[in-house]
């Protein structure tokens, strides 16, 4: 079996320039050619007949929703839109509340938004991270949180484009990630209060 890409945009804001970044044809391209074989994006609230238009505009082949009784099911998830990009499958959906057990069963890299939870969650999963910040929030607090976490080595960050998230797909595949450490730390604390602060 192929490697699973696992995709989060938080829980309450879209971020609809992250999705439209992903599926451009480039980035699925250059997933291919690291050998995944599968794309699970939770893409958020009302965003299903977008991520759709999305995924076939890159001729992917997009697959009606079964009304028939079959299973919707991906990796455990519910999923409104199921795809294939070559032998890309494609899932996505808007929200679970097993996000920890799809990232902890299924996710060989995790591409998020760089909430601060969500970070923390896949690091401490032991995860390959690439976050993407959301710099239409609050004074780019993401920004400012996903810097601090790549500058110690945790994870590879990239803007919402799709060369960039190519350049930051290579690094991870390239570079050796550290991991968080466990259990509370007091430099870990302090951390997250240097960029509360910054």
């Amino acid at each position: 079996m192929g490697s699973t890409v696992v995709v989060t945009c938080g829980a309450t804001v879209p971020f609809p320039e992250l999705i439209a970044a992903l599926l451009d044809k480039q980035v699925l391209d250059t997933l291919l050619r690291m050998h995944y074989t599968r794309l699970i994006v939770q893409y958020g609230r009302g965003y299903t007949s977008k991520f759709a238009q999305l995924l076939g505009c890159v001729r992917a082949h997009v697959e009606e929703p079964a009304d028939n009784g079959a299973s919707n099911l991906a990796a455990g998830v519910e999923v409104q839109v199921r795809g294939h990009y070559q032998s890309l499958e494609v899932c996505g959906f808007e929200f679970t509340g097993a996000i920890h057990e799809l990232l902890r069963d299924n996710a060989d890299l995790v591409i998020s938004h760089a909430g601060t939870g969500s970070i923390v969650d896949a690091l401490r999963l032991g995860k390959r991270l690439l976050v993407v910040a959301n710099t239409s929030l609050m004074d780019n607090h993401q920004l400012q949180i996903a810097r601090k976490f790549e500058s110690r080595g945790h994870l590879q960050s990239a803007a919402a484009q799709p060369k960039a998230l190519i350049a930051a797909l290579r690094r991870v595949e390239a570079a050796p990630q550290v991991p968080l450490p466990n259990g509370y730390n007091s430099s870990f604390e302090r951390l997250l209060m240097d960029v509360a602060q910054s």
